[in-house]
């Protein structure tokens, strides 16, 4: 008989990879790899207090790592939303957002577009992905009728 030694890390992540293949929940996060550490801009404050009023929530904007990613020929960024996913921002757990740079569309970048800024803001305070009804409430779930989020569709 073989007895092994128990080691909790080695269970964890067993129980991680069993959840993923049997779930199919887990997939690679693709962080953007020519993105360029940025700072706030001075409206971040103003726009973050208007952003958890709005919600109810409440957090630290000061711990939010800001990102800029060179923007491509549509004016975003492929994202780890899909395969032909295109993101003018996007929030990663626990802090960190990426802002699509200067393109046709947003000559300053959508660092300066108060309404994707907010709408990272949101899932930051909100702490997930996804959008629950508190976007909807905060009018930041979708930025047009046709559901867009700031990219003009192809």
């Amino acid at each position: 008989m073989c007895v092994l030694p128990f080691r909790p890390a080695a269970l964890a992540a067993g129980i991680v990879l069993l959840s993923c293949v049997t779930l199919g929940g887990c997939r690679d996060v693709l962080y953007p790899t020519d993105a360029v550490r940025a700072a706030a801009q001075p409206d971040y404050a103003a726009w973050w207090s208007e952003v958890e009023a709005c919600s109810a929530l409440h957090g630290d904007l000061d711990l939010i790592e800001w990102f800029t990613v060179p923007a491509d020929s549509v004016g975003g960024f492929w994202c780890a939303d899909g395969p032909g996913q295109e993101c003018a921002g996007e929030w990663y757990a626990p802090h960190t957002i990426y802002l699509a740079g200067p393109s046709r569309y947003y000559p300053d970048g959508y660092g300066a577009d108060e309404w994707t800024v907010k709408h990272e803001m949101l899932h930051d305070l909100v702490g997930r992905p996804g959008h629950p009804r508190v976007f909807d409430d905060c009018g930041l779930k979708s930025r047009t009728p046709e559901g867009w989020y700031g990219i003009p569709p192809r």
